[in-house]
């Protein structure tokens, strides 16, 4: 077995190393990563035929062919909102099963897809209250902010539009800096409840102390990771989705196109979302060692009990 690395990483050095354990294993995380792309890729299709089912009939096909329509997209509407709240817990059990393989690795051993998953069945519904307590506060913060917001609209409309543009424009702005603070100090909260084995309010705690004073790491990893995963879109997607807009979004070939472009672009999501993922596990472990030291590799020693 190798040693655990216990030495403190710079930026340079944290992002290096996501990039090699990403590359010296690209097939495990690759592999783990695919699960939750394949419910997005559902999702964007549910999505497309919601967008077909909408469009209006030709002239002269009459009522008869509107009724199945409506039922095809009200279809295709619960079928969105269902795997859209699929989509986000199987991400969840992704995004522990990556960051226990990270551990395994950082230990030297050798672990598969299936061992990883295996490992992960007795967190599956922590992780899943850790998702729901995490969107509760990020979604009381937005509605919040959408509230003001639009109090702020309505005092423009009743005669003060200046000074209601200003106040829109500064709690929007405000509310979004919250948003983007508070999702950067739970960063790692899902790390400390699959390593340490916390409870989900306790991850979260232990997140916000862990990432006190590493917010600008976060936030670098996060700008970092969503370029890659933007540029990765365009690479693959972005060809179909020109084509289709050539074709005609409203034509059978440009609907095939858009399909075709909802394929390729989960395929570029799914080889670029590992990188976040282990970037947070690694900034998580970079933390531990700072503050605790030795006292991580009893905790990476645990995961064997």
């Amino acid at each position: 077995m190798t040693q655990l690395d216990l030495r403190p990483l710079s930026l340079g050095e944290l992002f290096d190393r996501a990039f090699v354990l990403y590359r010296r294993h690209f097939w495990l995380f690759v592999g783990l990563t695919a699960v939750p792309g394949i419910f997005a890729l559902v999702l964007t299709l549910a999505q497309q035929g919601l967008q077909w089912a909408g469009t209006p009939a030709p002239n002269g096909t009459g009522a008869a062919v509107e009724a199945p329509r409506l039922l095809a997209a009200v279809g295709f509407f619960a079928a969105i909102v269902v795997s859209a709240i699929t989509y986000w817990v199987v991400y969840m059990i992704a995004f522990g099963a990556t960051t226990f393989a990270v551990s395994e690795i950082y230990v030297g051993r050798a672990v598969t897809i299936t061992q990883v998953f295996g490992r992960m069945r007795g967190r599956i519904g922590v992780l899943i209250v850790l998702l729901l307590l995490i969107g509760i506060r990020l979604g009381a913060i937005a509605f919040a902010g959408l509230f003001v917001t639009g109090l702020s609209i309505g005092i423009g409309a009743s005669g003060s539009p200046v000074l209601g543009g200003l106040l829109a424009l500064l709690f929007g702005t405000a509310a979004i800096a919250i948003l983007v603070f508070l999702s950067l100090r739970y960063g790692v909260a899902v790390p400390a409840l699959v390593i340490e084995g916390l409870s989900p309010t306790a991850a979260i705690r232990r997140s916000i102390e862990l990432t006190d004073g590493r917010l600008g790491r976060v936030l670098l990893l996060v700008i970092c990771a969503t370029l890659i995963t933007y540029a990765a879109v365009v690479l693959f997607q972005g060809p179909f989705i020109a084509g289709a807009l050539m074709a005609g979004l409203e034509t059978t070939p440009g609907f095939w196109l858009n399909i075709l472009g909802a394929v390729t672009g989960t395929i570029g999501t799914t080889l670029t979302t590992p990188f976040l993922i282990i970037g947070l596990a690694l900034i998580y472990y970079d933390a531990r060692i700072r503050e605790e030291g030795f006292d991580l590799e009893l905790s990476l020693a645990a995961l064997d009990r």
